[in-house]
């Protein structure tokens, strides 16, 4: 890279990171993360009673659907293990122990 291609990176970067700093105070960004900073933003949207029910309830499906991917992933990382511990236990590699499982599962 030449030195006006970094000058103009640099002053690319220090562009964009004033624009950051520029944001409004009640805007949502990835960086809002407290209780207050979120108040703040609702607030300011200004809905009605009924706009945030409905908000909270679009906002506990996403929780419980977070949630409950979260869970089966756990479950198969559990699985995921006891088969590896058990692949270990039969002195076979997990590949094996993959393939010995889907061919008994075909016999049945």
């Amino acid at each position: 890279m030449s030195i006006p291609e970094l000058e103009d990176a640099f002053r690319s970067a220090l562009v964009e990171m004033e624009r950051e700093n520029q944001t409004k105070a009640g805007e949502l960004t990835p960086a809002t993360r407290s209780k207050s900073q979120m108040i703040a933003f609702i607030d300011q949207l200004q809905w009605s009673e009924k706009q945030l029910l409905t908000f909270r309830e679009a906002l506990d499906e996403v929780i419980l659907t977070r949630q409950e991917a979260a869970r089966k992933t756990e479950q198969v990382q559990t699985y995921k293990a006891k088969l590896i511990n058990l692949a270990r236990d039969l002195d076979m590699s997990y590949q094996e122990l993959l393939v010995t499982m889907a061919d008994l599962d075909r016999t049945k």
